[in-house]
């Protein structure tokens, strides 16, 4: 039952994703990422001890980094906004502003470490599902809406080749002290396994768009920065002293534990598009 349910579920996680990034649909688009940042940050918080007994503060924590995302998009694929230049942007500094002064002047005990995390909470999630809004702009680096395609198959692709490969032969950990499972043979599979199908992806669909060491190196950079985001969430989840990040997906934990190699993926695709210039 529970093989069923963590299939049936995460088949319908995939589907959705899926189709926010393929269907052309802004709508769809902006409604998926938007939830997954609101969900994200509300489970970010409680893994690093803020606001356990303020669950409002969260909420409206959750709603400031789905806001984030929906200006990046919004500033990014819309002439309108842009025209208005940073204007956009002015209600979620607003809120961040109106967070720290409520902080100093309304808390019994004023802690800069609490206002810290929060705003990196907002950086962690919020920041990294809006790069995959700018990797979909009007600027055609990488033909944006394909690498997106392929940064979330290279994710699946590397999870699934470094678990087979580490479970059948791994016997050097990678990084014991926060994740005992994980090996360094698992994740040289995941790291194979993930430059092929990149390639393999490229040739066969969008050889007009990537060369080979252009979708090498594509590859690659999944591989590393995804194994790097799931070692960070492994962090924050032994430092809590949970299991999973949340139950909202039955057999699958929370958002934040499917979504946390995407969160170091999509910047890292940003950074190597701009800098490459591809």
């Amino acid at each position: 039952m529970e093989l069923f349910k963590r299939t049936i579920f995460g088949g319908l996680y995939v589907a959705l994703v899926l189709g926010a990034l393929l269907l052309g649909s802004s709508a769809l688009y902006l409604s998926v990422f938007m939830l997954l940042a609101f969900v994200g940050v509300c489970e970010y918080e409680p893994l690093v001890g803020i606001n356990r007994t303020r669950p409002l503060r969260t909420i409206l924590d959750g709603m400031a980094a789905a806001y984030l995302f929906f200006a990046v998009y919004s500033f990014a694929n819309s002439h309108e906004y842009q025209m208005l230049g940073g204007a956009i942007f002015a209600p979620y500094l607003f809120y961040l502003g109106y967070t720290m002064v409520r902080s100093i002047y309304s808390d019994r005990e004023f802690m800069p470490n609490e206002i810290a995390k929060m705003f990196f909470g907002q950086i962690y999630v919020g920041g990294g599902l809006a790069a995959a809004s700018l990797l979909t702009d009007t600027m055609g680096l990488f033909a944006p809406e394909r690498l997106l395609f392929m940064a979330f198959v290279g994710i699946w692709v590397n999870d699934t080749g470094a678990f087979i490969v580490g479970s059948s032969i791994g016997k050097h950990r990678l990084f014991p002290s926060v994740s005992p499972k994980k090996s360094w043979e698992g994740f040289v599979g995941g790291f194979v396994a993930t430059v092929l199908v990149t390639i393999a992806i490229a040739s066969y669909w969008f050889d007009d768009i990537f060369r080979l060491w252009q979708s090498a190196l594509i590859g690659a950079v999944i591989s590393v920065a995804a194994t790097w985001g799931d070692l960070f969430e492994s962090m924050l989840k032994r430092n809590a002293g949970v299991k999973d990040s949340g139950k909202i997906i039955p057999g699958h934990g929370g958002v934040l534990d499917r979504i946390d190699s995407v969160l170091f993926v999509l910047p890292a695709l940003l950074i190597l598009s701009l800098v490459l210039h591809l």
